[in-house]
């Protein structure tokens, strides 16, 4: 845990009275569409079917312990090793879920990836990077039941808050808080 980073984020990070919600990248997304006075996420992880249904931002605070569920939610689970998840790829994550209308559980197939996961995976598929920003638990795969993933994926690149790849056959979308970009493996 990074307690200077998340004391920061908790002072410093007020979205109030703002019309839009800045992003990962400096882009925006209608604040309308996803602020309100808490943020919730509704995930399953894919792989093990822990569920958690979680208020993370409250009244302009981030809340460590609820992030720390989320990240041990995301964690690796072929190592069984979680890390502190970038707080922009979790407000990202909020804000797509809004923005779907879903009512259903956002389904994570893959978040924080250790150096050796990212290596086997590497090995058994070209679409994993050699230098994933899984490692650096700044990316996420994910899919949500009730919402088709090429519009989860349009969503996703209407918002400019990072990278975002459609994995068609796979039925997943992967986003990221690197650059904008966007690619597509069918």
């Amino acid at each position: 845990m990074h307690p200077n980073r998340r004391n920061f984020l908790k002072t410093g990070l007020s979205l109030t009275g703002a019309s839009v919600m800045t992003g990962l990248a400096g882009q925006s997304f209608a604040k309308d569409k996803v602020d309100a006075p808490d943020r919730r996420l509704r995930l399953a992880n894919a792989h093990t079917w822990e569920k958690l249904d979680i208020v993370y931002w409250s009244n302009g605070v981030y809340l460590d312990k609820s992030l720390d569920k989320i990240d041990f939610l995301m964690r690796d689970h072929r190592a069984n090793q979680s890390r502190q998840m970038d707080i922009d790829l979790i407000d990202s994550m909020h804000a797509l879920y809004m923005l779907s209308g879903s009512k259903e559980r956002m389904h994570v197939l893959s978040g924080f990836r250790t150096a050796k996961t990212n290596a086997a995976l590497r090995k058994r598929s070209s679409g994993v990077a050699k230098y994933s920003l899984h490692m650096e638990g700044r990316a996420v795969d994910i899919n949500i039941p009730d919402v088709p993933t090429n519009d989860l994926r349009d969503i996703a690149v209407g918002m400019k808050t990072g990278g975002v790849g459609y994995y068609r056959k796979a039925g997943f979308v992967h986003i990221d808080t690197g650059n904008v970009r966007y690619w597509q493996q069918v």
